[in-house]
């Protein structure tokens, strides 16, 4: 860590986890990790460095790779397909960067990630095919962005979400429409919204029966 490195340098087969963060690497190239002769990671951490560009190839040939840390960068999008192939992927950290959602098309295709940090980000608003391609996910952090607009059916694909925190944004109603037949998370956090701020105490983290209620308050208002 900290290091001075501009690009990611020479590994090996038998490296299970690497930590370049706090460096000045600025992009990620077309298999870079498997080219560099890391074939067998389970986790990368690459936070606080300068990364903008992400080649759709970059994590290409990684089958065991469970953990990715990119968070502190200056990635303003990621292409669909970009972690398609990493059928073991169970956690993504991308806070703290520059990434907003595009109307007409999901944000990644992953089949098999759970967990999903977007906390500190430029997300204005969610589209029906936003999360379309994250099928098993789990756990998605939102905090600390704008988010004023949440679509119809934004979270219909996400059938296994347990946690969903939008603390610290600017959402003000959910809606029964946005979930598939009442399946709604165990966990929303809805702490310091417009929002938590329509009861008193404010609201922060809802639980269980609490969360179809919360989902439901326009019928109380």
């Amino acid at each position: 860590m900290g290091v001075g490195l501009e690009k990611i340098p020479q590994g090996s087969y038998h490296v299970r986890s690497i930590n370049f963060g706090y460096n000045r690497i600025r992009e990620l190239p077309s298999a870079i990790f498997f080219t560099m002769g890391y074939k067998s990671l389970r986790r990368i951490e690459l936070c606080q460095n300068k990364i903008s560009m992400i080649n759709q190839r970059a994590f290409r040939e990684l089958r065991h790779l469970k953990i990715i840390d990119l968070s502190g960068n200056n990635i303003s999008g990621i292409e669909i397909g970009t972690f398609k192939c990493n059928p073991r992927l169970e956690k993504l950290d991308l806070s703290l960067n520059k990434i907003g959602f595009h109307p007409d098309k999901p944000f990644l295709n992953s089949p098999s990630l759970e967990t999903l940090i977007l906390t500190d980000n430029k997300i204005e608003q969610i589209y029906e095919l936003t999360f379309y391609k994250l099928p098993k996910l789990r756990n998605l952090m939102m905090d600390n962005n704008i988010i004023f607009s949440i679509e119809a059916k934004s979270f219909v694909p996400l059938v296994h979400l347990h946690y969903l925190s939008l603390a610290h944004t600017g959402v003000y109603r959910l809606s029964e429409t946005m979930f598939k037949n009442e399946t709604y998370p165990r966990i929303i956090d809805v702490t310091d919204t417009p929002l938590s701020n329509k009861f008193y105490p404010p609201l922060k983290k809802v639980r269980n029966e609490g969360v179809a209620e919360l989902i439901n308050i326009d019928s109380y208002f």
